[in-house]
């Protein structure tokens, strides 16, 4: 690891050294540190900046090399890779007039001179022949400190750039606005800075305004209601006829702002930032201050290629700089000059704040489609680095860990597209968050940072030196489009650093550093926010930051800290995060007790999270007023149900008396308290019980003596608790009323947000609701009782033995109850008539009592129920009848269980109950039966039991009683078994495709072809149709012998009878037949001369060539070859199916040796044509020993040719005779020449000759046989 210096960030990219060091001169802006780590340092990036930090915080910015084997390929397809940008106006980052109404100003203006002056305005102020806005006008000396600062400073030249952005500046020109200013704006800015010093005075603007008379309407007798955002309606009292825009209440009319053009109102603490007081004079809200039409902001562009973004890119640079490479010092010179507003409009192009989840990041992610051009090892490595910025936020010590939704910029890293001059404005990251940033490639990006410590400092310069912007926009650094030349930040004693990051650098920056900059050229970078340890106390800062300034922040601030203290963190963590907890338990004490204070009494719990260990998954509520996430707690009031505040705002949400608010909590004191204990460094047993007795000791301190004013003098928090505890003992021995417990109950909300010191008043409100649960219970159980006895309804409620018991079994009582006796001795008669009641009576007793009726003498009460028994069992009887005659479905039969269950604790023997019982529990039976065998029936490999099954299925079904609709299904299921039992012995016996085809159409209409069985066996039959017709189409057209053996190897995985395998396996079998017996014509061996025993027929080779090509077995026929190999050679050629490469081999080794014949027969004639002369001369003088000696040099040379054909050539025999000869011919000739007379030499020759002429004849002869053959 080591610190850089200004010339390492320069080198290699803008070429000198130099450059740098004079550019820092220029600005003369520090450097902040370079670090380098190591492979070892580089390993872990929190880790690493931890490290660093002590050092580089200070800067707020610090520049990171990897280490030089560590290049991330860039995983986005450039050429398919399009994004949308935003248009630039970057002279008007800092050089701009405030978006001011001119009408809400015109108004404004107006009112003070017709108030102040006694006159109206002119109609219109001319400046160089057009109407001088007075608004800008009022704005940019106000930029400028006033009339006064301006005129001393000299800077009316800059007014007059704010008034005419287009135009020449003369002295004239100045010296002209200058006196408009003094005799038209003058006053006014006197009047308008003594409202803003005399803001202690309390003006009661509000509802109490004074209206004028032409927008005056009298609202003194009538009630307005205004619909909200939240389609609520809100009925305002009397008088009060206004709704803040904020919170969308019409209350606390007495802080309520109304805007004195639009007349629309808000609140003085719903305002952004919020309001101390009412200011005095006239108020204007921001949309009558802000014009739309001046509203400066980054308006969207066009939606780019990288391709075309780089022409656009490449043409701004050439505009500025050529064809030439621009220093670092002219650069920056440039935009600064840009920004200044001295070197006119300049727009330029950005594609920024790109969601990497929507356009794709530029580091590998692990559900991203790999590029070809990556490899694999290369692409998992990058995809799994610490480094990646899609894995920073999560890494193992960062505290976003917890945060389990993609927040676009913050979890999900955000891509850049930047080309030459595209700014990124002053600003701090989100929730004071870290940041990192890596440039991919390109031009480098230029940083400049103000430290953290500094923020307050930076912060009023900005104020200072643009007033009117922050007049027209508080929240302006929240917008990030205002740059501030550092110079002035400097000035100001802001120390101000810069970095230059080249591609493969990462910048970090840190908590709370403000930092902007510009890109040098085209470049994609791409950054995200992380958050270690000692980021908690910073966003702490920036969630009370978002709530100052009414604005929603990007997570809940509470919700994290208590995520992360339930969860395994880390030591490193625990100092942070007790010292937030600490803090938000302070502030809860503080606010709950002086909530309880004001009245507020009613609490309740909030709702459990589902998912409690993460972040961000359940929405929180948030503060109408602050836009605060209320995750620990907050006030509701019963008017407003969906309406939540913080308890900050709790006099706010409405002007319901404080008895009507309730406060919701998600954690006690007492567990925020233990969530407190839980981040301290403590292990040790001994430490834990030290932790528990200080828990005890510091709540009973922090609530003991919390107290509130009541009739006759104050109480303590400490005092209610005791005697509500006291009161809730007496309760429990009491005999139970419900009012009472629910009035406990309700007067224990007011102690059960507190700390462990309330813990006996939670256990005594645990057994108050289990008293009153079990006592309810008791009750509930006995009124169903009376009304069982009172109606004896079926479809009355019955009371479950069980619930009963359980009511019965507790040990001690929870409390006093006396119904619980009632319960107890009615349960002891159920049981004992249950222990009685196990003897049933016949039906033809009741018939036999019924006739004995009439003779007795007195009159019996039993006598009318025995009646009604036999009543209701002939009612059972006839009903039961009506069912066994007709024919009964298994569905009406279900229907009847309620009348079955009714029935079963019938103490009379139905016969025909009985029966229809009997029918029914077949019926029940053989369904449940066919549920078993149907269930994955056809997953079964006992296909041949499962018909069985089925088969009994069948039988039985048509045996019941009952109809059952299912019998048909049974049928289907039998046939498609069967064909199940079918499919099994296709895989264990070869077929024909056509049996299988047929056997196919069958399983197709009973629709079980989606099978895996029936899917495997289409398989096999779509293979087998498809290698039919392969097979059949290369016998056709004879193709080569590799397409034959491929068939014959696919064939080998169809497990069906293949018609065509016969005749390809004959094909190929007679092709390497044909090929053995060729073999001898196709290898010999040039390289080797052959004896004369191995050489073959040439004879033989011209008759198979011939019968290869034309297929006509009648030639060979015709001549007087006997060889059988030749014949069998010509009769398997005529029936060969397969293109042979070997045939055309055989026509070139035919070609060759015919070619070497025809040259030995020529030469052969020429040698007979030398014999044959008459006039030979002297020999020497004719040329003829000249001719004679050549003759015999190619002769020797065509035999030598011939001889590696290995062929018997009977030509060669005679060449070799010709060329004897006509050597002796040529030695006679040369001794003629020397010795002998002529006619020595005219009585040998022509002996010499009449023999060469015979053997010449002879061999012209059997040249002529070749030819013939």
């Amino acid at each position: 690891m080591g610190k850089g210096r200004p010339r390492s960030v320069e080198k290699g990219v803008l070429g000198q050294s130099s450059s740098a060091s004079s550019s820092s001169n220029s600005l003369k802006i520090p450097p902040a540190p370079v670090y380098y780590p190591n492979e070892e340092e580089f390993k872990d990036p929190l880790e690493f900046i931890c490290k660093i930090r002590p050092e580089a915080e200070p800067y707020g910015i610090c520049r990171i090399v990897p280490p030089k084997d560590w290049k991330p390929p860039f995983a986005l397809d450039l050429d398919s890779f399009t994004f949308p940008t935003k248009t630039q106006a970057i002279h008007q980052l800092q050089v701009r007039s405030a978006a001011c109404d001119s009408k809400t100003f015109e108004l404004e203006y107006n009112r003070f001179l017709e108030a102040h002056c006694g006159r109206k305005a002119k109609k219109r102020v001319v400046f160089e022949g057009e109407e001088l806005d007075l608004c800008k006008l009022f704005n940019a000396v106000k930029r400028y400190g006033g009339y006064d600062k301006a005129l001393d400073q000299k800077k009316w030249g800059e007014v007059f750039r704010f008034v005419r952005p287009v135009g020449k500046i003369s002295e004239c020109a100045k010296h002209v606005l200058c006196q408009l200013y003094r005799e038209h704006l003058y006053d006014y800015e006197s009047y308008y800075n003594r409202l803003n010093q005399e803001g202690d005075k309390n003006y009661n603007r509000g509802m109490h305004k004074e209206r004028k008379s032409e927008s005056h309407v009298d609202f003194s007798s009538s009630k307005r209601r205004q619909k909200n955002n939240l389609d609520e309606r809100v009925e305002v009292e009397e008088g009060l006829d206004q709704i803040c825009e904020q919170c969308n209440s019409g209350l606390h009319g007495e802080v309520m702002l109304l805007c004195d053009r639009c007349d629309k109102g808000w609140h003085i603490y719903c305002l952004s930032p919020p309001l101390k007081r009412i200011p005095p004079g006239n108020w204007y809200c921001l949309d009558c201050l802000n014009s739309e039409k001046d509203s400066f902001g980054f308006v969207p562009g066009k939606q780019y290629s990288v391709e075309a973004f780089k022409r656009v890119a490449d043409r701004a640079k050439r505009k500025w700089f050529g064809s030439v490479s621009a220093s670092r010092v002219q650069l920056e010179k440039k935009f600064w000059e840009i920004v200044e507003g001295s070197v006119g409009e300049v727009e330029v192009m950005y594609g920024s704040d790109l969601d990497t989840s929507v356009y794709g990041s530029g580091f590998p992610r692990v559900n991203d489609q790999k590029p070809p051009s990556i490899g694999a090892e290369v692409w998992d490595k990058y995809c799994a680095t610490p480094w990646n910025l899609n894995n920073l936020p999560m890494l193992q010590g960062s505290m976003l860990q917890a945060v389990h939704n993609s927040i676009a910029g913050v979890m999900v890293p955000w891509l850049y597209i930047g080309m030459l001059f595209s700014s990124f404005c002053w600003h701090f990251e989100d929730h004071c968050f870290y940041s990192m940033n890596y440039l991919h490639w390109g031009e480098p990006k230029c940083w400049y940072s103000v430290p953290g410590s500094e923020a307050g400092a930076f912060e009023k310069v900005m104020r200072n030196s643009l007033p009117d912007l922050f007049d027209a926009q508080p929240d302006l650094l929240f917008q990030l489009v205002t740059m501030l030349h550092p110079a002035v930040l400097q000035e100001h004693d802001v120390p101000v650093y810069s970095v230059l990051q080249e591609p493969g650098n990462f910048v970090i920056t840190f908590p709370r550093s403000y930092h902007g900059g510009f890109n040098f050229g085209l470049n994609c970078a791409e950054a995200v926010n992380f958050a270690p340890a000692d980021w908690l106390p910073h966003g702490s800062f920036g969630a009370e930051l978002y709530q100052l300034y009414h604005k929603a922040a990007v997570l809940s601030h509470e919700e994290l800290l208590c995520v992360v203290a339930k969860s395994d963190f880390d030591s490193k963590v625990s100092p942070y995060l007790n010292k937030e907890l600490r803090r938000i338990y302070d502030k809860e004490k503080t606010w709950r007790g002086r909530l309880w204070r004001n009245g507020i009494i009613r609490s309740s719990p909030m709702s459990t999270r589902k998912q409690p260990k993460y972040v961000g998954v359940e929405e929180d509520p948030t503060c109408i007023i602050c836009q605060r996430f209320l995750h620990i707690s907050a006030v509701v009031c019963r008017c407003r149900p969906s309406a939540f505040v913080c308890l900050e705002h709790w006099e706010h949400i409405c002007e319901c008396k404080p008895n009507k608010h309730r406060l919701t909590y998600r954690y006690t004191l007492a567990e925020l308290n233990d969530l407190v204990l839980m981040t301290e460094n403590q292990n040790s047993e001994e430490m834990k019980q030290n932790r528990n007795v200080r828990r005890q000791h510091l709540c009973t301190n922090e609530l003991g003596a919390l107290s509130k004013k009541v009739k006759g003098g104050h109480v303590t928090f400490a005092q209610l608790a005791e005697d509500w505890l006291l009161k809730s003992c007496k309760i429990l021995q009491t005999p139970y009323t419900s009012d009472a417990y629910r009035d406990a109950l309700k007067a224990a909300e007011q102690f059960l947000w507190a700390g462990s010191e309330m813990d006996p008043v939670r256990v005594m409100v645990k057994n108050l609701i289990e008293a009153q649960n079990w006592a309810e219970g008791v009750k509930d159980c006995l009124s169903k009782l009376a009304l069982w006895s009172c109606h004896r309804n079926h479809e009355i409620e019955k009371v479950r033995m069980e619930h009963v018991s359980s009511l019965l079994g507790f040990n001690p009582l929870p409390c006093n109850e006396p119904g619980n006796l009632k319960l107890k001795l009615w349960t002891e008669k159920v049981r004992k008539c249950i222990s009685e009641a196990n003897v049933t009576v016949e039906v033809d007793i009741l018939y036999k009592l019924k006739a004995e009726i009439s003779e007795l003498q007195v009159q019996l009460p039993e006598i009318e129920m025995l009646l009604d028994l036999i009543k209701y069992v002939d009612s059972c009887r006839s009903r039961c009848n009506e069912m066994l005659k007709g024919s009964v479905s298994l569905k009406v039969v279900l229907k009847l269980e309620g009348f079955f269950g009714e029935m079963s604790g019938f103490t009379v023997n139905i016969p025909e109950l009985e029966l229809l019982r009997r029918y029914r529990n077949d019926a029940v039976a053989w369904f449940s039966r066919f549920k078993d065998v149907v269930k994955n029936i056809h997953e079964r490999e006992d296909q041949e039991f499962v018909v069985e099954e089925l088969t009994c299925l069948e039988r039985d079904g048509a045996l019941l009683k009952v109809q059952v609709d299912d019998l048909p299904c049974v049928k289907v299921e039998l046939k498609k078994a069967c064909c199940r039992v079918k499919a099994l012995e296709l895989f264990k016996h070869l077929y024909r495709p056509f049996v299988v085809k047929c056997l196919w159409n069958i399983y197709s209409k009973l629709e079980i072809e989606k099978e895996m069985l029936f899917v495997e066996i289409s398989r096999v039959l779509a293979l087998a149709m498809h290698w039919e017709e392969r097979a059949k189409r290369s016998l056709a057209r004879e193709a080569q012998m590799s397409e034959f053996e491929d068939v014959i190897r696919t064939s080998e995985e169809i497990f069906v009878i293949l018609p065509s395998i016969g005749d390809v396996k004959e094909a190929i079998s007679a092709a390497k037949s044909w090929l053995n017996k060729s073999k001898p014509f196709l290898c010999s061996d040039s390289s080797v001369v052959p004896t004369s025993c191995s050489l073959l027929k040439i004879e033989d080779l011209k008759v198979l060539c011939i019968l290869c090509s034309c297929g006509c077995f009648s030639i060979w026929q015709s001549t007087q070859l006997t060889y059988v190999t030749m014949q069998d050679l010509a009769s398997q050629s005529e029936l060969l199916k397969i293109s042979l490469e070997e045939r055309s081999m055989l026509q070139t080794v035919l070609e060759d040796c015919v070619q070497w014949e025809n040259e030995a027969c020529s030469l052969l004639r020429d040698g007979e044509c030398l014999l044959g002369c008459d006039d030979i001369g002297d020999g020497r003088s004719s040329g003829l020993i000249l001719k004679i000696e050549s003759q015999v040099t190619k002769i020797e040379s065509v035999v030598k040719a011939g001889l590696p054909l290995a062929f018997e050539f009977f030509v060669i025999p005679k060449l070799r005779d010709a060329s004897s000869t006509l050597r002796w011919c040529f030695k006679v000739l040369c001794l003629c020449a020397v010795a002998p007379g002529l006619e020595m030499c005219n009585v040998s020759f022509p002996a010499m000759v009449g023999q060469l002429a015979e053997a010449i004849k002879k061999h012209n002869s059997r040249i002529q046989l070749c030819e013939e053959i």
